[in-house]
C-alpha cells in the first residue's frame, strides 16, 4: 500500500507542467498573453503618467481573474490600484501591482501562463 501511494505521487510529480519549459514569458520566448497585455495597458500608461488609462486597465483586470471565487485579493488589488490611479497616487497604484504579483504571479504562471486575455 505504501509503495502504491509513493508511485502515484511520483507519477503525478513527473507529469507536472512545472517541469516543462515555458512556451512564453521566458528569455528567448514571446511574452505570455497577460504579460503582453500588462506591458501595453499598464506599464506604458504608468510610465507616461496616464492615470485614467491605468485606472481603466486596473478595472479590466477584475474580469481577468481566473479564479474569482478563490482569489478575492486579486479583485481588491485591482480596485485599489484603480482608485489610486484615479486619485493621482502613482506610488500607491504601483504598490497594488506589487501586492498582486507577490500573491498570485507564481501560481498564475504555473496554471494559466498561456491563457488568453479578453
Amino acid at each position: 500500500m505504501r509503495w502504491t501511494w509513493m508511485i502515484a505521487v511520483l507519477a503525478l510529480a513527473g507529469s507536472s507542467r512545472a517541469d516543462e519549459a515555458p512556451s512564453c514569458g521566458a528569455p528567448g520566448k514571446p511574452p505570455c498573453p497577460l504579460q503582453q497585455w500588462m506591458r501595453v495597458n499598464m506599464a506604458a500608461p504608468m510610465a507616461k503618467g496616464k492615470n485614467e488609462e491605468l485606472a481603466e486597465a486596473f478595472d479590466a483586470l477584475v474580469a481577468m481573474n481566473p479564479r474569482p471565487k478563490e482569489w478575492h485579493n486579486w479583485n481588491k488589488f485591482a480596485k485599489d490600484g484603480a482608485a489610486a490611479a484615479r486619485a493621482g497616487k502613482e506610488h500607491t497604484a504601483e504598490s497594488a501591482c506589487g501586492h498582486c504579483h507577490r500573491v498570485y504571479r507564481r501560481e498564475y504562471n504555473a496554471r494559466y501562463r498561456e491563457r488568453g486575455v479578453e
